[in-house]
């Protein structure tokens, strides 16, 4: 359906990073976020980043989405480790908070109806020659069952 690869490099600040604990002015206190945070910048630039690739109109129907998240390679990076031109990131940002925070920004966008159609989601971080976001979105037939649950039901037994 979609197959996106973003060159960029990929902000580092995600929405839960911006997350503070305010007060209104009648003294109640609330989750929010200050204008000139980290984590608004980050979503500013995704916005920016995702805006041209939007779809024409939101998917509206199950979606499997696979986000591939490549930052550059770290200064302290061993030349040996650069070989294969990709390394793991076992580094913050967490892969569920950088999910969140795209999919956050791509509801915002309208690339869906709401981000609870996606039913599969697949993300990869790493470091490598080639910084940027890859994006992949795919519908998934209504009635596809994946293969583990087929084989719980197979051999779940009362």
């Amino acid at each position: 359906m979609t197959h996106q690869f973003i060159p960029c490099i990929p902000p580092k600040s995600t929405a839960q990073a911006g997350q503070r604990i305010m007060k209104r002015k009648d003294g109640s206190q609330f989750i929010g976020k200050f204008a000139n945070s980290k984590s608004k910048a980050a979503q500013n630039t995704l916005l920016q980043l995702l805006q041209p690739y939007t779809p024409t109109s939101p998917y509206d129907f199950p979606l499997q989405c696979h986000i591939g998240w490549v930052s550059p390679w770290r200064k302290s990076e061993p030349k040996k480790n650069r070989v294969a031109g990709w390394r793991w990131s076992d580094k913050r940002p967490d892969c569920d908070n950088l999910s969140k925070t795209i999919q956050d920004v791509m509801s915002t966008l309208g690339y869906w109806i709401d981000d609870s159609q996606v039913c599969r989601l697949f993300v990869d971080k790493g470091w490598g020659d080639r910084p940027g976001i890859y994006i992949s979105i795919q519908e998934i037939p209504a009635l596809a069952m994946p293969a583990w649950y087929s084989t719980v039901l197979r051999d779940w037994k009362e």
